[in-house]
C-alpha cells in the first residue's frame, strides 16, 4: 500500500504560515510555510535538521478551506512521519507531520 493510500484526510495545497519548534525545547521557533495541509497533518519545507520520529510543537491559522469552519488558530503537537530532500543540493527537507493533538489557540497567541 502506498503512503498516499493510507491518508484519512484530504490534503489541500495551501501555503499557510507555521511556527514550528521541537517539542519541550527552549529553542527558538522556526517560521516556515506549509506546502500542503489537512486536518490530520502538514507538510512543509525547512533547512533545519529534523528527523523522522521527532516530536514537534506547531502553531498555525487553520483555514476555512480545510475545516469548513471560520479560520482559527491551532496549537498542535505532532510527530514527523517522513522527511525527504527536496532540493538538488539536499539542503532543504520536506517534512511530513501527523498531528497527535491540537487545541484552538487563545486569541493572544495568534
Amino acid at each position: 500500500m502506498k503512503i498516499s493510500d493510507r491518508r484519512l484526510a484530504h490534503r489541500f495545497n495551501l501555503s499557510v504560515p507555521l511556527r514550528v519548534r521541537m517539542w519541550k525545547s527552549s529553542s527558538d521557533e522556526q517560521r516556515v510555510e506549509s506546502l500542503n495541509l489537512s486536518e490530520g497533518g502538514v507538510y512543509f519545507a525547512t533547512d533545519a535538521p529534523i528527523l523522522a520520529g521527532a516530536a514537534l510543537h506547531l502553531r498555525l491559522e487553520m483555514p476555512r478551506e480545510v475545516t469548513g469552519l471560520p479560520t482559527t488558530g491551532w496549537q498542535c503537537t505532532g510527530h514527523v512521519v517522513r522527511t525527504e530532500r527536496i532540493t538538488s543540493s539536499g539542503s532543504v527537507l520536506g517534512v511530513g507531520v501527523r498531528f497527535d493533538y491540537y487545541e484552538v489557540a487563545p486569541a493572544t497567541d495568534r
